[in-house]
């Protein structure tokens, strides 16, 4: 998880000198019925932002004597988190099935990211094969099935859980133990991972997953987990869903 760790936490130690942590997760996929549809994987920290400006502009005194990171700190970590995400857009370029690969990289605010169209879901499934190989060090062989009719999440490629790791691996949970756990939980109460699926030339009949939320129209739906809330994973939610659609 070496790629995924650097990608995070040389934005995320600034994230945690201004005591804010807001990190939101959106991976968005629309399905059409010949197979083919985009895929969408951002990175959201434009809370963090609102908050460092706010910040910078304070006293010492009004922060309580917190050091704020620098302009300079700031778009350094933040032109790294780019670079790698950068990479798994390069990446994507040349596999088969795969198109309009395009990058997210907007350090004003804070997203960072990488879409593309895919041919249809074997092709979905080998790109996000190679982005967890590349980036989490994980072997992952499929994520989604789509056959028309029926779609289906599986419970592998997990960006949440992902995250949580290279949070709590990263922020040295193994030298501060319980303590440091329950810092990085309080930094990161909000953060949030949302999926959201998309099915333009189907309705929503029936779904398995009991965060979801669908739409009026019964073409879209979303899961918003988040991986340090408490009650959340008493319930042990996961991402896993299966969807009938008409």
């Amino acid at each position: 998880m070496k790629n995924f760790k650097n990608l995070f936490l040389a934005g995320l130690a600034v994230a945690s000198l201004a005591f804010t942590g807001c990190l939101h997760i959106i991976e968005e996929v629309t399905f059409r019925d010949s197979g083919k549809g985009n895929y969408t994987m951002t990175l959201d920290m434009s809370e963090m932002k609102g908050m460092m400006d706010m910040l910078k502009n304070m006293s010492p005194d009004s922060t309580g004597g917190t050091e704020i990171p620098s302009q300079g700190e700031q778009d350094n970590s933040m032109a790294q988190m780019g670079k790698e995400l950068s990479g798994v857009a390069s990446t994507l370029r040349n596999l088969k099935g795969i198109m309009n690969v395009t990058e997210i990289n907007d350090t004003a605010s804070f997203k960072f990211g990488y879409s593309f169209d895919f041919e249809d879901v074997a092709a979905l499934n080998r790109a996000l094969k190679v982005v967890n190989k590349d980036k989490y060090d994980s072997d992952v062989e499929e994520v989604f099935k789509f056959n028309g009719k029926n779609f289906e999440r599986l419970g592998t490629g997990d960006m949440g859980a992902e995250i949580k790791k290279a949070l709590a691996e990263g922020g040295g949970e193994e030298e501060g133990g319980e303590e440091a756990m329950d810092m990085m939980k309080m930094m990161f109460a909000d953060m949030s991972y949302k999926q959201v699926y998309h099915f333009p030339d189907r309705e929503i009949k029936k779904n398995s997953n009991e965060l979801a939320e669908v739409s009026t129209d019964k073409h879209s739906m979303t899961i918003t987990l988040k991986p340090f809330d408490e009650e959340q994973q008493q319930k042990k939610v996961t991402i896993a869903t299966e969807v009938k659609l008409k």
